[in-house]
């Protein structure tokens, strides 16, 4: 059975004189109603003294709960505690979980009054973060500092603080490319600001590339008339900005026809002939020492012709005997 407080013992015996006190009303006031008035107020008073001793007995606890803020937005949280009033809570404790050591950063901790009577505090999350990242926190409420037992709570909350709103802008722009008719070229751009993050290429400036919507753009096989300049629309719904162009070179296809070389004259260590050069083309001379057993070897790199016409090519001589050869590269 539960034992009663001093409050409702009080009041039933206050209660046993109220026959009494309705007998003499009518010679104190001259009627009956004030005594029953009293009697009222006193059944009014054992109810709720009553009502204050049931509590005693609740739980009060702090349940999981989950807030979100966003990197430099001045926010306020306050920690719901379940509670039924039969202590007060006057020391909060925060203590970093995850990550160990670490409350977020621009946040401070502590308590606030919600209620004056009873006197009641909650735990209190305030300010201006300024690091994004996941918080777990272990929140302890005690009824003073030397608490023990069911006078200490615990609850843990996690604080999400998301990075800020920003819009979307250039980090790097897409680079020029120099490739020959039929190649390949890409270009990329990196973009900052809030996710998610659109993207339309442009070519020539105002010209829509279809389906070009990523971060990269990829030509292949690359013609002449790709030849121009790039650029890419980065947006989010925080507004949205156009890269720098980038230019795109294209060279035409060298092909070189067979040919082949002129009569060979030797000139003291140097061997020298002629061939048919193509603009843009690239030769590689090479020299064999044995039909058998023996690589081709490569004696020389010719530069680059600018122009279409016959080229002198010396050599050193290697060896006693041995072959000669010239490949090309478009």
């Amino acid at each position: 059975m539960k034992k009663l407080g001093s409050y409702p013992l009080i009041l039933a015996g206050l209660l046993q004189l109220a026959p009494l006190w309705q007998n003499l009303s009518p010679i104190i006031n001259g009627g009956g109603a004030p005594a029953i008035s009293i009697i009222r107020s006193l059944l009014l008073l054992a109810g709720v003294f009553g009502s204050v001793d049931a509590l005693s007995g609740a739980s009060v606890s702090i349940p999981n709960q989950t807030f979100n803020a966003k990197v430099g937005v001045k926010t306020n949280f306050v920690v719901n505690i379940i509670q039924d009033f039969s202590y007060t809570i006057s020391v909060i404790t925060f203590t970093p979980i995850t990550p160990a050591g670490t409350l977020p950063a621009g946040f401070t901790f502590g308590s606030t009054e919600v209620s004056t009577f009873p006197i009641i505090f909650y735990p209190q999350i305030k300010g201006t973060p300024t690091t994004a990242g996941t918080y777990v926190i272990r929140v302890t409420a005690k009824e003073n500092a030397t608490s023990t037992g069911d006078r200490v709570i615990n609850g843990t909350i996690t604080v999400i603080v998301a990075q800020p709103d920003l819009p979307a802008t250039v980090s790097t722009p897409p680079a020029d490319q120099v490739v020959t008719e039929g190649g390949s070229a890409t270009f990329t751009v990196v973009a900052a600001g809030s996710s998610p993050i659109s993207y339309q290429w442009y070519y020539n400036t105002n010209t829509v590339i279809p389906k070009a919507t990523n971060a990269t753009l990829t030509l292949n096989p690359v013609a002449l008339s790709n030849a121009g300049t790039y650029s890419v629309w980065v947006t989010n719904k925080f507004g949205g900005t156009f890269s720098p162009s980038a230019r795109l070179t294209v060279n035409p296809k060298v092909v070189v026809p067979p040919f082949s070389l002129g009569t060979p004259t030797k000139n003291i260590d140097q061997i020298q002939f002629s061939l048919p050069g193509v603009a843009n083309a690239v030769y590689t001379v090479q020299f064999l020492s044995a039909l058998k057993g023996a690589t081709w070897q490569t004696v020389k790199t010719l530069p680059t012709p600018t122009t279409s016409g016959i080229l002198t090519v010396d050599v050193p001589i290697t060896g006693t005997q041995g072959w000669y050869r010239v490949s090309s590269t478009p």
